[in-house]
């Protein structure tokens, strides 16, 4: 499934769809799955009783409305919060099943803790053709790998820097940079060494047109609504 997005310029829905919905939601990811993306990214964190569950930041204070580190809390805990509109903050289990033959589900791992509980689900649900893991760390990528010799990794990276190259190092299949710093240049490099090159995080057309004339491989965004049209 992933081999198949990659044939084509595609859209990913950022935390599902982050701008219309609440983030990291299920109903986030129903929404983009609705308008039409092909892809969705999520984050994961553990919780303080070992489970995957979804959310970007390390505590549910901005987008709950609880307070404190998800790695203090227990599933029991977090399930009690609101995520939003009266969402719950979703397992990974849940997203798994939410975009199981629907969607290619880019899979943040957050922290160290994350990343065995997260390679096990996959392979549990028979997903692993379907999941591209990702993350700022090159340890948790390698770390995938040794898990999983069969999984898709792909490094997020801020700055300019060498992540091109680490990204090839690690036997990445994708590199994921800052928006600004996909350009021509970076997006040839990445292609010679056989590496796509998503770039996030774009919410406006001109912007996205002109990183799909450089030739990116595929753009996420918190509007799957506005850049939707891109790939229809």
């Amino acid at each position: 499934m992933l081999e198949e997005l990659f044939k084509n310029f595609f859209i990913v829905g950022h935390r599902g769809a982050a701008g219309i919905e609440p983030e990291n939601t299920l109903r986030a990811i129903r929404k983009a799955l609705e308008i039409g993306v092909k892809a969705v990214e999520i984050d994961v964190r553990v919780s303080k009783d070992g489970f995957p569950i979804v959310m970007h930041d390390e505590s549910v204070d901005r987008t709950t409305n609880g307070s404190g580190k998800i790695s203090e809390l227990t599933l029991e805990e977090l399930r009690e919060l609101d995520a939003g509109n009266g969402e719950k903050i979703p397992l990974l289990d849940e997203v798994l099943d939410e975009v199981y033959g629907k969607a290619v589900l880019f899979l943040e791992i957050k922290v160290d803790e994350a990343v065995e509980p997260s390679v096990n689900k996959v392979i549990s649900k028979g997903m692993v053709d379907s999941v591209l893991f990702i993350s700022f760390s090159p340890q948790h990528l390698v770390k995938v790998k040794s898990l999983c010799r069969d999984a898709y990794t792909g490094l997020i990276y801020f700055k300019p820097s060498d992540g091109i190259i680490q990204a090839k190092k690690i036997d990445a299949v994708a590199v994921l940079p800052y928006f600004r710093f996909a350009t021509i240049k970076a997006i040839n490099f990445a292609h010679r060494l056989k590496l796509k090159m998503i770039a996030w995080t774009v919410n406006d057309l001109a912007t996205a047109e002109k990183l799909w004339r450089n030739g990116i491989d595929g753009i996420t965004t918190d509007r799957p609504d506005i850049l939707i049209k891109m790939v229809d």
